[in-house]
């Protein structure tokens, strides 16, 4: 892959790594009540039922684009989005970063499948609340996490580097933090969200697996409901099909606002983690921070390295950023 040339990352206040719709929940039967929460499959009843719509996440969706279609939209040019200034203290106010067209397509694609994927996996969960021989097909589970593959980042602008390295490790794909950096044009101002050349972070993803076409969802500073229950069905959605895949959030954190737990809620850091599973049905997401165990960070002792944290808390944590399905 030919490196990328990024305006990179620079927080005045704090910096950790100094980096950095469609669908709605259908109502409480998406998923099944009591059903496993752990890292079991679906189910092969209700994955097959789904499959038409699920494979390959993207393979083909509303307006006829396909899975390469989709996954070529990483790497068609992007706004250049910065977090360099004074005025990145704050976040009041700011819109969702500019899209492309391409990914603004390809995400509208991915919603499509993921809410087929969703409205056949409740209609199991209708089944199965009314099935009584025990040979009955199983519906999402209420709670499943992926593999625990949390890494420390070896410096202090290296957590894009390191969740894209947390992500493959979850997907059974072995990449090293430099080699990934080098591929993201990570620099000593951390991993941009996206710039001229396209998103880093989903387009060195689709160019090292097969399971998933990651596309980026940019919000505002304070997501609605609307984009909140989104997300949720996107959580659901990929941490479900094809074994499971995980997401990466793009945390813009300010002063006083919300952080993930164990950061230092009196500073404004950026902040890039591999999102690994949901519990409550979607509502609380299950996250790993690579900030942990992180030598170069003074305060990494705080943090742990898998945490949860309300669904609605996460989208507004990457509000005026957002994450990567």
């Amino acid at each position: 892959m030919v490196a990328r040339l990024l305006m990179g990352r620079l927080v005045t206040v704090m910096a950790i790594c100094l980096g950095g719709g469609l669908v709605a929940l259908t109502g409480p039967g998406i998923m099944a009540a009591g059903a496993a929460g752990s890292a079991g499959a679906a189910g092969s009843a209700g994955s097959a039922k789904a499959a038409g719509s699920a494979k390959a996440m993207g393979a083909s969706g509303p307006g006829g684009l396909s899975g390469s279609q989709i996954r070529s939209a990483a790497s068609q040019p992007a706004a250049v989005v910065t977090d360099t200034g004074m005025g990145m203290r704050t976040k009041v106010g700011l819109p969702a970063p500019a899209m492309s067209s391409a990914m603004l397509a390809a995400n509208a694609a991915k919603q499509g499948v993921a809410a087929g994927f969703v409205k056949a996996m409740d209609a199991d969960s209708a089944a199965l609340s009314k099935c009584a021989d025990g040979a009955c097909p199983s519906a999402l589970p209420a709670a499943r996490t992926l593999k625990a593959t949390q890494r420390a980042q070896i410096n202090g602008y290296y957590c894009g580097p390191a969740t894209v390295a947390e992500m493959l490790a979850q997907m059974g794909k072995t990449f090293g933090q430099r080699k990934a950096a080098k591929q993201l044009g990570t620099n000593s101002n951390g991993t941009g969200w996206s710039d001229g050349s396209g998103y880093p972070v989903p387009e060195v993803l689709n160019a090292h697996q097969s399971r998933n076409n990651y596309v980026a969802v940019g919000l505002p500073w304070s997501p609605t409901k609307h984009e909140i229950k989104t997300y949720e069905v996107d959580l659901v959605t990929d941490i479900n099909h094809k074994g499971g895949v995980p997401l990466a959030g793009d945390a813009y954190e300010v002063a006083g606002g919300p952080h993930l737990v164990g950061h230092p809620v009196n500073q404004t850091i950026f902040h890039w983690f591999d999102i690994r599973g949901y519990s409550n049905s979607g509502k609380t997401t299950d996250y790993e921070d690579s900030v942990h165990g992180a030598s170069s960070i003074g305060w990494a002792a705080t943090v742990p390295a898998y945490s949860s944290l309300p669904s609605a808390t996460i989208v507004n944590i990457v509000g005026a950023r957002g994450y990567d399905w």
